[in-house]
């Protein structure tokens, strides 16, 4: 019987060298099991990097288009937001946070870590799971821009910076307000913060090794998204 040899998996390509050519990078196909877990409500809407510098933001989606003329009103409030000459942030353009929830309360929540207030989230309901409460989101309410990292600031690349330090620096890079949020995250255990979540209509969370390096345009194994627990 001849001796077989297990072909080597594929090299994952270099990030384009080019910050402009950069694409928001992709979840692993796994679920749960990331290292060292940092975890975030999975967002709905459309994933984007922002781009700030000379003092003007330019958003591009996941398919390279650039879409900053399209939401231009949010644009301008991430160059008012900016609290550096340049930034690379990767984030979610959503209604979520701007819902006025029924019976939902949306201030006096507060931080599941330091830094991160859970006032930044105002959420309502995802659009994926309508059928599990009677809120609606509101389509006339504005879009807002959700960051959950940040690529590079003041022309310094974070990409092999740890998540963890990168969430850092992405809490002093921002003013949040009302179209500008930073999304929240917890450590395990994080019970409590589920049931706030999902109460919130959140139907899916986020999975992110707080040891994570950033790979534009290519997928890491080291971030997943997993369905909400039911209990």
């Amino acid at each position: 019987m001849p001796f077989l040899r297990r072909a080597a998996p594929p090299a994952s390509p270099a990030p384009p060298e080019r910050p402009e050519q950069w694409r928001p990078q992709r979840f692993g196909r796994g679920s749960r099991s990331v290292p060292d877990p940092l975890i975030e409500p999975s967002w709905g809407g459309v994933r984007i990097l922002a781009r700030f510098e000379l003092g003007r933001t330019l958003l591009v989606d996941e398919d390279g288009e650039d879409c900053t003329d399209e939401f231009a009103a949010v644009a301008d409030e991430i160059s008012s937001a900016a609290l550096a000459d340049e930034l690379i942030l990767d984030g979610f353009l959503t209604v979520e946070p701007t819902q006025a929830t029924a019976g939902i309360p949306i201030t006096g929540i507060e931080a599941p870590s330091a830094g991160q207030m859970m006032t930044q989230m105002l959420v309502g309901t995802r659009r994926s799971r309508p059928s599990e409460s009677t809120n609606r989101l509101d389509p006339d309410r504005p879009i807002a821009f959700v960051a959950v990292d940040l690529l590079s600031i003041d022309g310094a690349s974070l990409l092999d910076v740890p998540l963890l330090e990168r969430k850092r620096l992405l809490d002093g890079a921002l003013r949040t307000g009302e179209l500008v949020r930073i999304t929240p995250f917890v450590r395990p255990p994080i019970g409590t913060f589920v049931a706030t979540w999902r109460a919130l209509g959140f139907g899916a969370l986020a999975f992110k090794a707080a040891n994570s390096r950033y790979i534009p345009s290519g997928r890491n194994d080291d971030w997943s998204i997993a369905p909400m627990p039911i209990k």
